[in-house]
């Protein structure tokens, strides 16, 4: 009889570890850029690389998971309304605009001409305007549905820029629902901070199909201010995440002070 016992608890003991590796099955996550737009096309057919273009304009990466709770697509956009470049000789700089229907390169009124110049240009420094864009998507059986977007609209004030490496997700509570990092970083105009911006979006309750969560950490990088130091703050939602995606969070934050350089 004990040996029965044995073997009925050794059974239901792997049972419940089979279970609960299947509830926490790891999520497959692959990152697309725009030379992987065709192989992105034949790994997720029913959706386009380019997602709502028109609007956003061309993507920039895709990071897909998937996951018990469902496929998810994180798209990244950056929008380019203007490109400025300022071309440096020894004795000045030429200011060019470019033309997105010639594809060239025009003068800009107010600066110097190159036939102005002496020498040869010594350096040039390209400008972007431009709206960055990022959407959560989630593959349902009626079609695409966007669980979340993020949009920022900070040039020409403080010149924002995705930081891509740092854009990823993850699933860091082993609760099976993955976590959506967002991160990006702002210049500033020798006054302000600089801000280094994280976002996380996370899948409330039990259903992917529910309403994400948005929190934010922001790390300020002192930038001319004598008075300012590096500081990070968290919004309330941000208090309120688990103790292991907060930890995967802060660490994003520290890596990043660690490679950053002005």
């Amino acid at each position: 009889m004990k040996l029965i016992s044995n073997y009925l608890f050794s059974i239901a003991l792997l049972f419940f570890i089979n279970f609960t590796i299947a509830q926490t099955k790891s999520l497959l996550v692959q990152r697309y850029y725009p030379k992987d737009s065709i192989k992105y096309r034949k790994a997720v057919p029913d959706a386009e690389f380019n997602y709502e273009s028109k609007l956003y304009g061309k993507t920039s990466m895709i990071v897909r998971c998937e996951s018990e709770y469902g496929h998810f697509e994180f798209v990244f956009k950056k929008k380019i309304n203007k490109l400025s470049r300022t071309i440096d000789y020894k004795n000045g700089g030429v200011g060019e605009v470019y033309n997105f229907k010639t594809k060239k390169w025009n003068h800009e009124e107010g600066t110097w001409k190159h036939s102005d110049m002496t020498g040869k240009p010594q350096d040039t420094i390209i400008y972007s305007e431009h709206n960055l864009y990022a959407f959560v998507l989630l593959h349902d059986h009626g079609g695409i549905l966007e669980k979340a977007k993020f949009q920022d609209f900070g040039n020409v004030v403080y010149w924002p820029e995705f930081n891509y490496e740092n854009c990823t997700i993850s699933d860091e509570d082993k609760d099976g629902k993955p976590e959506f990092y967002l991160s990006y970083m702002g210049d500033s105009d020798g006054l302000d901070a600089k801000p280094f911006k994280q976002i996380i979006y996370t899948i409330p309750g039990k259903s992917g199909n529910q309403s994400f969560t948005k929190s934010k950490a922001t790390a300020y990088y002192p930038s001319g201010n004598e008075d300012d130091v590096y500081r990070v703050e968290y919004d309330e939602n941000w208090k309120q995440l688990s103790k292991n995606i907060k930890l995967k969070s802060q660490k994003i934050i520290k890596d990043h002070r660690l490679k950053y350089k002005d």
